[in-house]
């Protein structure tokens, strides 16, 4: 092994045995690694100033692994321009995710699906105009309207929402989803403001008055006849209007249902492995027509994430339970609200709340609560020093699967068996008391997962998503960049020998141009008559060659082919 990589981070013998042996007898260990969240709008500026990098690192100081980055907002994508209008003149996500990397950090477009308009004439207003210019669709049926008004809006003035239940607005959303899946590096996509706007009129004997638009109203007749039009016979919950009002209200909750299981159908399409997470109320208001058990039992949704906001810790503890039981076997992360300890109860109380719950994954609303150092501190140390379950392969217990964790592994096997002690029994996946290859092939299964998905796929998108990020180093903290597996701070060919370790289905080298299974200066001349978009940018240009030669330079050491394995 090459002496400036691995082995500069080997662990002695005696200094494993400490971590290793505290925890190996009768210790319950993840089989997923753990949320560590936060949500986040993007800072304002991404080019030419250090705003989101400052963030980042603050979130990678505090031990945050998982970014819910305001994806879609008020009608307009921080993406490419595309399904919708984009916010900024450049593609942020996509920026963003590798600079997120920089700092282990993996990215999740946050995207609020039902809210697509602020102000009267605010960006998004193009998506409630008939054939907007430029635009592919756009109508203004697509907006809820209120059966107290007969007008659109949203939770408050200058509002709009989109309605979830009519098939063009699912159609776009799909489509957007489709465009989402393809950025390459994306961990995963999160619907929220997935429903209806709040009760807009508590005075009235309506508290569901969304949305009673002509193309819901239509719908609901066709199935029920044109005597039950829902503005007429549904806008009551008592006296002869009760049942078809109960009807109404719960063929809009399959709506939107139905439109949750469009976005899914939409990511599955181009990246099935993303995760699909929905930000939602464990007990919602009735007029949000928010039906997320559903959306869990049928198998759409594979994070359920409720917004625990409570005052309290019973509320909170009350939200974890209930979402418990009725999760169906997905995935809780619990939403925290830590923007301000004035009425809610402190970060330490919140987390041992989730505790008490079984609840060890968690995202918190929102980035700004770890601008403040003593946040970021109590977070890390929790993180650290409470007791948890802790994953097989975080040797070392500081939260992360990394290179240290990898020389700890090597320093105890090496390639000949090593009979199990009680010190090394974490090392022994499979419970036969060896310690041998088929525990490290384990190991290298764990530590992939760690850093391309937890379906333990690892296929030419995982190799799209490390690509674009070679030639990076690592950000300015103590955490190593998410594909920097050696640990020498620079994501380079040693990496990649690396990838091709813990690949599990065979991937295509963009900048094996020639296509023979090999980089040579046989692709370089191939690159110059036929370029291509090694970066992955979608752009071919002069860095395309850059990249490419850069790769050529550095090579692959015989050292580390050696170690393939």
């Amino acid at each position: 092994m090459k002496p400036a990589t691995f082995t500069t981070l080997a662990l002695s013998c005696a200094a494993l045995l400490g971590p290793l042996a505290d925890v190996a007898l009768g210790q319950t260990y993840r089989t997923t690694r753990q949320i560590r969240g936060v949500w986040l709008r993007p800072p304002v500026f991404l080019r030419g100033t250090t705003s989101l990098e400052t963030n980042l690192k603050n979130f990678a100081a505090a031990g945050v692994t998982d970014l819910f980055l305001e994806t879609f907002y008020e009608g307009v994508s921080t993406g490419r321009p595309g399904v919708f209008r984009a916010r900024f003149s450049y593609d942020y996500l996509q920026e963003a995710i590798v600079l997120s990397a920089r700092y282990g950090i993996r990215v999740h477009a946050w995207v609020e699906s039902g809210f697509w308009q602020f102000g009267a004439n605010g960006l998004g207003t193009y998506n409630f105009t008939i054939n907007p210019p430029g635009e592919s669709e756009g109508n203004p049926e697509w907006r809820v309207i209120s059966s107290a008004t007969g007008q659109s809006g949203g939770d408050q003035a200058e509002w709009y929402f989109a309605n979830l239940a009519h098939p063009g607005v699912q159609n776009k959303l799909r489509n957007y989803m489709v465009e989402l899946a393809s950025y390459q590096g994306l961990w995963g996509i999160q619907t929220d403001y997935h429903r209806y706007p709040l009760d807009d009129n508590t005075t009235d004997s309506n508290p569901a008055p969304w949305s009673f638009d002509t193309y819901s109203r239509n719908a609901y007749m066709a199935l029920y006849g044109t005597a039950n039009d829902p503005l007429l016979k549904a806008i009551s919950t008592s006296g002869s209007s009760g049942t078809q009002y109960s009807r109404f209200l719960t063929w809009r909750k399959a709506q939107l249902t139905e439109a949750a299981r469009q976005l899914k159908l939409g990511i599955d399409s181009v990246a099935p492995r993303i995760e699909f997470s929905a930000a939602m109320f464990a007990v919602p208001a009735t007029a949000k027509c928010q039906d997320w058990p559903n959306w869990a039992t049928a198998g759409i949704i594979d994070w359920l994430v409720p917004m625990a906001y409570g005052q309290l810790t019973s509320s909170i503890s009350n939200d974890l339970n209930i979402t418990n039981a009725a999760a169906a076997g997905r995935r809780v992360v619990a939403g925290l609200y830590t923007d301000s300890t004035v009425n809610h109860p402190t970060m330490i109380d919140q987390l041992a709340t989730c505790a008490s719950r079984g609840v060890n994954d968690w995202s918190f609303f929102s980035g700004p609560t770890f601008a403040d150092a003593a946040n970021r501190e109590t977070l890390n140390t929790y993180i650290l020093n409470t007791s948890q379950p802790k994953q097989r392969g975080d040797l070392n217990n500081d939260a992360y699967l990394d290179a240290a964790d990898w020389s700890a592994f090597r320093a105890i096997y090496s390639g000949s068996p090593v009979t199990v002690t009680p010190a090394t029994t974490r090392l022994d996946y499979n419970g036969d008391g060896v310690i041998n290859e088929a525990d490290w092939t384990l190991f290298k299964s764990e530590f992939a997962r760690w850093r391309f998905g937890e379906a333990g796929v690892i296929d030419q998108r995982s190799y799209n998503a490390f690509f674009q990020c070679l030639g990076a180093t690592q950000g300015t903290s103590t955490r190593r960049h998410l594909f920097d597996f050696n640990g020498d701070g620079v994501v380079d060919a040693l990496d990649r020998a690396i990838f091709l370790q813990l690949a599990t289905v065979p991937a295509t080298d963009p900048a094996d141009a020639t296509q023979d299974g090999q980089s040579n200066i046989e692709d370089l001349y191939r690159q110059n008559i036929t370029p291509a978009d090694i970066s992955a940018n979608g752009v071919t240009d002069a860095a395309d060659t850059t990249l490419l030669t850069n790769g050529l330079r550095v090579g692959e050491s015989a050292a580390m082919r050696a170690q393939r394995r």
